[in-house]
């Protein structure tokens, strides 16, 4: 009943991080739609990638290594956990303030203008994006605090609800202002709107009677503990960014590729990537240290194996679905406006190539979190260290001959690589690992990606009308998901029957012969 019942708030949180994920995806169309792949909208990509995509980043690794140490304070003390609480935020918020000033401050040297290889004109506009997009730093790490304090006390929602109504809010801009008020606009509401973000955490310290009291204590231990994590993680939970930021600054030497085509895929990939494996890792993370604290190691190592068995049932057929589907989804999402269909075809190529390594993807998020749980952090930023040399590597190996396609290949071989790495470091120590489900699982993902690539080549054409195009790619996923489904069935693929075995008690008992 308990695995049920944790299943069951995977679920719910993966349904709200989508509807979040679905509204983002809808703002990124309009955005899309209204400033296309022109010099105005990479301006916004570079401006964008190097504040508020870093800060968010950042902010993240914070809250990651927030709730172990909030957690057990919580649980032991309230009152203990909201002092540690406050003196967390307030250290690391004074700390952002101080970034932010001196990241304005930067914005008035040569290094604005060294991003952008333009007119003068142009550098100066880049440069005020980033001094309006600089202010957001101190925001956006309150909020992913909050979060954490409030995800240590199982609000495991409010990680995915809280971009709703920024979503909402920027679409309504886009809809309504942008054509008059353009880019600089948009940059000042996508700021400004990080404020709805923070609301939306006051509702659940209203529930738990927290009211934060400023508290500066940089002698408590678990300070140094708290940075050094989150240094750690900076790396470790956010390599998919670096390895796109990597992609998209040698984008800018290329010719044919502009660096907008790779914003648009990133921002296509990441929500429909990360709203079920943070959904996942969202809920179990907290589990994660009640498992290691109540059972052997090598029990708590199988344990973690099992949990990435278990979404690596999804994600592979998913990733190899969205690699087909990519220029499709594209089209539907995107084109129109001054997104046309050059864009569409250069977006849709990285966009596929980049869903397929949403595996490695998958299993360094999990891996990196049962590693924190350990307090180990070493193997994991060994290990995505030279995800970032290898994704260098073979970007200067691939993109002269396949270009912004050889860009997206090294991402997804270099994830792929480091999340088999991690999972041999995690569990080399582990007797009796079953490899027989994962080999079911990519076996049926070959054969469901084949046939579907197969169909998709005679009945797919991107000339159709996006309503005809949706209604072939919906009919083709079900049929797809059918084949996968009945291949897991044939090959009674183990984490497939225990799966309907929790659901379906009576109609699937246990086999006897099973271990």
């Amino acid at each position: 009943m308990k695995r049920n019942q944790t299943l069951n708030l995977i679920s719910a949180v993966a349904l709200v991080t989508l509807l979040a994920k679905m509204l983002g995806i809808v703002r990124e169309a309009l955005q899309a739609r209204v400033f296309g792949t022109q010099i105005a909208a990479d301006l916004y990509t570079i401006a964008n990638n190097h504040t508020i995509y870093l800060f968010t980043t950042a902010a993240y690794a914070l809250c990651v290594a927030a709730v172990p140490i909030l957690t057990p304070r919580l649980r032991r003390d309230r009152k203990e956990g909201y002092a540690t609480a406050d003196n967390l935020i307030t250290v690391t918020v004074l700390l952002s303030l101080l970034v932010a000033a001196l990241g304005i401050a930067v914005t008035f040297t040569p290094w604005a203008a060294s991003l952008w290889d333009g007119e003068q004109g142009e550098s100066l506009r880049l440069a005020s994006y980033l001094r309006i997009m600089m202010l957001t730093l101190p925001v956006i790490v309150l909020t992913y605090l909050l979060v954490a304090l409030f995800q240590s006390q199982e609000h495991f929602i409010l990680q995915g609800s809280m971009s709703i109504p920024y979503n909402l809010a920027l679409i309504l801009f886009l809809a309504l202002f942008a054509g008059q008020l353009g880019v600089g606009g948009y940059v000042a509401a996508i700021s400004a709107a990080w404020l709805l973000q923070l609301g939306m955490t006051v509702p659940y310290g209203i529930k738990e009677r927290y009211r934060f009291r400023p508290r500066l204590d940089l002698k408590a231990g678990y300070v140094r503990t708290f940075f050094k994590t989150a240094a750690v993680t900076v790396l470790t939970a956010s390599i998919f960014l670096f390895c796109y930021l990597q992609d998209s600054g040698m984008a800018a030497s290329l010719t044919d590729s502009p660096v907008s085509v790779f914003y648009y895929a990133d921002k296509l990939f990441t929500p429909l990537t990360t709203t079920l494996i943070y959904s996942i890792s969202t809920v179990l993370f907290p589990k994660f240290s009640q498992e290691y604290a109540t059972v052997d190691p090598v029990v708590y190592r199988r344990y973690v194996w099992g949990i990435l068995r278990y979404t690596l049932l999804v994600i592979l057929p998913v990733s190899v679905v969205l690699a087909i589907f990519g220029t499709p989804i594209v089209k539907v999402l995107f084109e129109g406006g001054s997104f046309d269909a050059a864009s569409t075809a250069a977006t849709g190529t990285v966009f596929s190539i980049y869903a397929l390594s949403m595996a490695g993807f998958c299993a360094l998020d999990l891996l990196s979190k049962a590693y924190y749980t350990m307090e180990k952090t070493l193997a994991p930023l060994a290990v995505n260290g030279g995800i970032l040399l290898l994704n260098w590597g073979l970007n200067w190996l691939l993109s002269p001959s396949l270009g912004a396609a050889g860009l997206a290949l090294a991402t997804a071989l270099s994830l792929t690589a480091g999340g088999i790495m991690l999972a041999i470091l995690l569990l080399r120590k582990v007797s009796d690992i079953r490899l027989s489900p994962l080999l079911k699982c990519l076996a049926g993902t070959l054969v469901t990606g084949a046939l579907l690539q197969m169909v998709t080549d005679r009945v797919v054409s991107g000339d159709k009308g996006k309503i005809l195009l949706v209604t072939k790619c919906l009919v083709l996923d079900g049929l797809a998901a059918g084949v996968y489904l009945v291949f897991m069935y044939l090959t009674r693929q183990e984490d497939f029957f225990d799966l309907l075995r929790r659901y379906f008690p009576n109609r699937f008992p246990k086999d006897p012969k099973e271990k």
